[in-house]
């Protein structure tokens, strides 16, 4: 909609002098003609307005008398300044960047609950100054709320995606995304990053002896039972994949991250999930934790971290499950 508006509204001018900036200045040839460009200014359906130098209404259309609610009388000679006020620094910043020969922006602003994307020109006299200050509003504001409603779909969108449609956790695609977040914050603060890997023991055999609803009644179990174990709102629950669950803790030591798998593994055991294909007669878990210290050298990054981590959950299925496995980063 934006355009450097060049016209007149008065019969002064008959050409672009030189060094004006370029476009065409129109010229009004008889009071009939005139009389007939003010009626198209005034059916415009863009609020129009054209102001001199010291911000005095020199033409005001009736979309422009609409918004500002004011009469034909009340605006004729008028000045912007005790009209509209705040939009006095606004326009005279216009001005300012115009005799200074810069394009004038298009701005958008809030008016009475309603929104205005507003275009700007100038005409400009024989000698190059600025003689008139033209101002086109657009209401957009359907437009801004569409918009907005656009972008809070694609947030809900991207949201959903990363969301493991059965726990409610972050899926592997949010893991991602979060773990590299967190390595890049720990990296700059310097500060330590855990994780906590967590996995059901004999999740298969489960599956095979009560079948697959009773399974993800489980996960659901256990999901929530991770949630509760890491309240933190910085802290981050995961379903990795299958019976693999992930917590991600930032600036968490060591010890403050066998503190959470301890919580987590007691959480569990408190469920008491019977489980006729366990040894244990019951659902267990087993946990890895992995931290990276706070001094965070070249090599540390999202990959190595997630290695240390499985194989320190590895170690822990591998040396009799139910059980947590620590293992430093270094």
């Amino acid at each position: 909609m934006r355009a450097a508006v060049k016209t007149g509204v008065d019969d002064r001018l008959g050409s672009n002098p030189p060094g004006s900036g370029g476009g065409s200045l129109i010229q009004f040839p008889s009071q009939g003609n005139r009389q007939m460009i003010e009626r198209v200014f005034d059916a415009s359906p863009l609020a129009l307005c054209i102001l001199d130098p010291t911000l005095r209404i020199i033409m005001a259309n009736q979309a422009a008398r609409d918004i500002l609610k004011a009469k034909r009388a009340d605006m004729s000679k008028a000045s912007v300044l005790d009209i509209l006020p705040a939009a006095a620094g606004l326009l005279q910043n216009c001005l300012d960047l115009a005799r200074k020969g810069s394009g004038l922006p298009d701005r958008r602003v809030t008016w009475q609950a309603a929104q205005y994307h507003l275009s700007f020109g100038v005409t400009r006299d024989v000698g190059g100054n600025v003689t008139e200050l033209f101002v086109a509003a657009l209401d957009v504001t359907r437009r801004a709320r569409i918009e907005r409603q656009s972008r809070d779909a694609r947030r809900r969108l991207v949201a959903t995606s990363r969301r493991d449609h059965l726990t409610g956790l972050l899926n592997r695609r949010g893991f991602d995304a979060v773990l590299h977040r967190e390595v890049r914050r720990a990296r700059r603060d310097g500060t330590a990053l855990s994780l906590v890997s967590i996995d059901i023991d004999w999740f298969k055999a489960y599956n095979d002896t009560l079948g697959h609803p009773e399974g993800d009644r489980c996960l659901r179990l256990v999901a929530c039972a991770l949630l509760a174990s890491s309240p933190r709102a910085a802290d981050s629950a995961s379903r990795f994949g299958g019976e693999e669950f992930i917590l991600i803790l930032p600036n968490t030591d060591l010890q403050g991250a066998l503190a959470v798998a301890e919580k987590c593994r007691l959480a569990l055991d408190g469920l008491d999930i019977p489980h006729p294909g366990s040894p244990k007669g019951r659902v267990t878990v087993s946990i890895g934790v992995c931290t990276s210290p706070a001094n965070w050298e070249l090599r540390d990054d999202a990959a190595a971290l997630m290695e240390k981590a499985d194989r320190t959950l590895y170690q822990a299925k591998h040396r009799g499950r139910d059980r947590i496995e620590v293992a430093e980063a270094h």
